[in-house]
Parts: C-alpha cells; sequence; structure tokens
C-alpha cells in the first residue's frame, strides 16, 4: 500500500465525518436496544409509553411483548398492534405473552378482599369491564390489520436477548409472568442482558397503589407476585425501578395536550384523539420510565434500595418489601442478604418541567426512526 492510499482514505475518512455521513447500518449500531414487554390496556399509560419509546431516535425496539395485566392478553396485544398501525410503528414485530398470572387469580384476590379491604384497581378482573380472556372486544380504536409473529412472548423475549449479549435493556411496562417465564426456561437471560428497567412497586407512598389504603401493593407486581419474586431474584447486571411515588407527581394535563394538540404527527394526534382537551388527567406512570431511560438527567433524586415483594399468602401479599443497601449509622458498608434480595436504583424524583418538554418533542417527531 502506497503513501498516496493511506492519504487518500485518511482524508476520506475525515471528509465522512465531517459532512455527518453516518451509514444507516452504523447509526443503527449506536441506538439503544430495547426490548419491551408490557401489558396492554387500549388507552393510556400503556399504550402512550410504548410510543413514547418507540418515537426515539436514539433506540432500537426490538420486539414488543403483551402481558395479561390491565387487560387479558389477547384483548392486550390487539390493542398494541391497532395502536402500532395508527402511528406508523407497524413493523415493530408484537408477540402476546403470559395469559394469567402463576398463582394469583381472580377468586383469589376476592377472598383476599374479603379479608383484608378492597382493590380500588383489578386490571382484567375490574368488574366493570370483565370478559372472558377468548374474548377480544373491538378496541376503542378500532380494529387492526396487523398480526402478532407465531411465537410465545417468552421465546421471543430470550430469542431477541441472547441475540444480541450485553446490548438489551429489557424495559418492563406491566406484570412480571412473561418475564417469569423466560427465566424459567432459560435463566440466563438475566446476566445476559444489559439491564432490567421497568415500572412497578410502591414504597412511601399512601396513593397511587391498587389498594385503597396502601401505595406499597401496586397493581403490575400485584397482579402476579409470584412472577414479581422470580424476576426481582435474577441475577440482572443493573436494575432501575420507576415506583408508584414518582408516578403521582406527573399527570397528562390539559396543558401538555394543547402543545401536542399543534403537532401534526401521529403519535401526537393519537393522544389528541384518545386523550383530548378537557377530558381529565391520569398519572404518567410508566412515560417517565420511559423517558428517565433516555434522558438520566430528568431524575433528580434516586436511591440504591434492596428490593422484593411479598409472597405469603397474607394480608402483605403482594406488597413492595425493601430494605436500605447500607446499614444506617455506620460507613458506607453494604448490607449482606440472602441471594433474592437484589440491590436495585429507586427514583424518587423528577425536574417536572424537562420532563412534560422532552415528552412533548418525543411525540412531535414526524419520523421517529430515520
Amino acid at each position: 500500500m502506497t503513501h498516496r492510499t493511506v492519504l487518500l482514505g485518511t482524508l476520506a475518512v475525515i471528509a465522512t465525518l465531517l459532512t455527518g455521513g453516518i451509514s444507516p447500518a452504523a447509526q443503527a449500531q449506536a441506538r439503544k436496544r430495547v426490548f419491551i414487554d408490557q401489558d396492554g390496556a387500549a388507552l393510556g399509560t400503556d399504550m402512550i409509553s410504548t410510543l413514547a419509546m418507540l418515537q426515539s431516535p436514539d433506540v432500537e425496539v426490538l420486539g414488543i411483548t403483551v402481558t395479561a395485566g390491565d387487560a387479558w392478553v389477547k384483548a392486550g396485544t390487539a390493542h398494541m398492534l391497532r395502536m402500532l398501525e395508527l402511528t406508523g410503528h407497524g413493523d415493530v414485530p408484537v408477540a402476546a405473552g403470559a395469559a394469567f398470572p402463576l398463582i394469583n387469580s381472580r377468586d383469589l384476590a376476592t377472598a383476599w378482599e374479603a379479608q383484608y379491604g378492597e382493590f380500588s384497581y383489578k386490571g382484567a378482573w375490574n368488574p366493570s369491564r370483565y370478559h372472558e380472556p377468548t374474548v377480544v372486544p373491538t378496541p376503542p380504536t378500532g380494529e387492526t390489520t396487523l398480526k402478532p409473529i407465531d411465537l410465545h412472548g417468552a421465546l421471543f423475549m430470550i430469542q431477541q436477548i441472547r441475540k444480541y449479549p450485553g446490548e438489551v435493556t429489557l424495559w418492563v411496562g406491566g406484570p412480571f409472568t412473561s418475564v417469569a417465564l423466560a427465566l424459567g426456561l432459560d435463566p440466563e437471560i438475566a446476566s445476559l442482558a444489559k439491564e432490567l428497567v421497568l415500572m412497578g412497586a410502591g414504597f412511601n407512598v399512601d396513593g397511587g397503589g391498587n389498594h385503597r389504603i396502601n401505595g406499597r401493593r401496586e397493581f403490575n407486581w400485584w397482579w402476579d407476585p409470584e412472577a414479581t419474586r422470580i424476576a426481582m431474584s435474577a441475577p440482572w447486571k443493573r436494575i432501575v425501578i420507576t415506583p408508584v411515588d414518582i408516578s403521582v407527581k406527573t399527570s397528562l394535563g390539559d396543558d401538555v395536550k394543547r402543545r401536542l394538540a399543534a403537532s401534526s404527527s401521529p403519535a401526537a394526534q393519537f393522544i389528541t384523539r384518545y386523550h383530548p382537551v378537557g377530558q381529565g388527567a391520569g398519572y404518567m406512570w410508566d412515560e417517565i420510565s420511559v423517558l428517565a431511560f433516555l434522558d438520566p438527567s430528568l431524575i433528580t433524586r434516586q436511591q440504591q434500595l434492596f428490593v422484593n415483594i411479598d409472597i405469603s399468602h397474607g394480608a402483605g401479599y403482594g406488597q413492595t418489601i425493601f430494605v436500605e443497601d447500607v446499614v444506617p449509622g455506620t460507613p458506607i458498608r453494604p448490607r449482606t442478604m440472602p441471594s433474592w434480595w437484589r440491590v436495585a436504583t429507586v427514583q424518587w424524583d423528577l425536574n417536572l418541567p424537562k420532563f412534560y418538554d422532552h415528552f412533548v418533542e418525543l411525540m412531535s417527531r414526524t419520523r421517529a426512526r430515520q
């Protein structure tokens, strides 16, 4: 190779860098790889948070598993596919995941309520909208022409994490049932994943949980406590939790809705159509988890804790349990805990104006994945 060839090659590289001529393949490689596990209420935080992840130019969504929770899995899968269809993300593969909790059930929940108090929210078991799991009501967003892939969600999760070892963030916005099934089939996925990021659990808040007087019993974890114990005991490299405590500080209010209504993007118009101004404001449970993953500077206070769930079938069933990861009153010294206790980063507070600005910017993107 001549000096002239080397010089020309060097100049070509410099020119490429100066002109921003990065190949699509290189751009894709630079994006964060994410696998989404979500339950599937037709509207609200499940769909909007998933859409926020899809809208990010910094993320490559490898696929989505829909797990029963807010809705039965068949209905939730239909809801997810319809949202993707309406917002221009129909190329993202979706797999139906777990249909039922491992042990918890409608009958068990009813028996628990008779002893310990009423739940304010029970997801697919809610009496006001209950239907048989095999029934798929027409989504309020309309019927979808898309179909899920012919692979169970737990297997799809395993496939994608193994395809990119050490690179995949598993983001969970619903119950852990599909994750628990995947871990049962392939325990190594916890160590092969980059991290586990989730919305779930409740700590010191008295509201926001699904039990009327106890915010530590949060719906995503309560729906399938045994699956939560399995998932939270696995050896993930890193766990990040967005709990009820921080979720209830947000609201999809009219100010944010008006800003979204001014955008012509399919994502913004999806929210405008199904969450119009004046309809009321809901907490942005899962959206915080997504946006904090995309921009960690949104979180202004967080803490390292050992976190898990109570699976004793008594008054504490489904309640978040936690322990500080250092011994209070001593120099920084990690606690020694049984192996099923894992340390997680728990988010306590956020820069609210910055969060809303980032949310509006994401949803206003016309071309999400360029």
